[in-house]
């Protein structure tokens, strides 16, 4: 009788793709474009609900350094100061949170909800984010901050799973 090695590669595998796909769950609700303000705090505030909802925040400006961003807004007839709320990649209006926030809180009563807001956005405007949410009934808010000493990956949402 030996050591069996199939069944310890089967679990390596499974383990590797269970990896593999939250990191895609991850990247998706992320919209790069946002860039997070940095604050201290303790690891257990970078903790994630699972069925937590990530909504991101930016505004248009008129100097935007990424040119892909900056046509995309343009073909989508954005002004400079427009809000952009993106929820699993999907963008909206601060007018039209209201319905996808409603259906998820139908569903789930005590929905929780994280606002990346961009760092640089002014502060009237994440006011208008919070009181969207609240108006479609979401009350279990909070705000991403990326860690002091985190890279700027993760500045940019490539955070691994332990610190979103």
């Amino acid at each position: 009788m030996g050591f069996q090695l199939t069944p310890m590669l089967d679990v390596v595998f499974i383990l590797l793709i269970f990896f593999v796909v939250t990191q895609k769950f991850i990247l998706n609700e992320q919209d790069l474009a946002v860039e997070v303000p940095t604050a201290a705090g303790d690891e257990k505030d970078a903790a994630r609900a699972i069925e937590e909802i990530i909504l991101n925040a930016r505004e248009v400006i008129e100097d935007e350094p990424d040119a892909e961003l900056k046509a995309r807004d343009l073909a989508q007839g954005r002004k400079v100061g427009d809000l952009v709320i993106t929820i699993n990649r999907q963008e909206y209006r601060i007018e039209e949170l209201d319905r996808p926030l409603r259906e998820q809180v139908k569903n789930q009563p005590d929905l929780p909800v994280c606002i990346r807001a961009d760092k640089d956005m002014r502060w009237e405007k994440v006011v208008r984010v919070v009181e969207a949410c609240t108006t479609a009934g979401v009350y279990n808010i909070r705000f991403k901050k990326v860690m002091p000493g985190e890279s700027a990956a993760a500045q940019k949402g490539a955070v691994p799973a332990t610190a979103q």
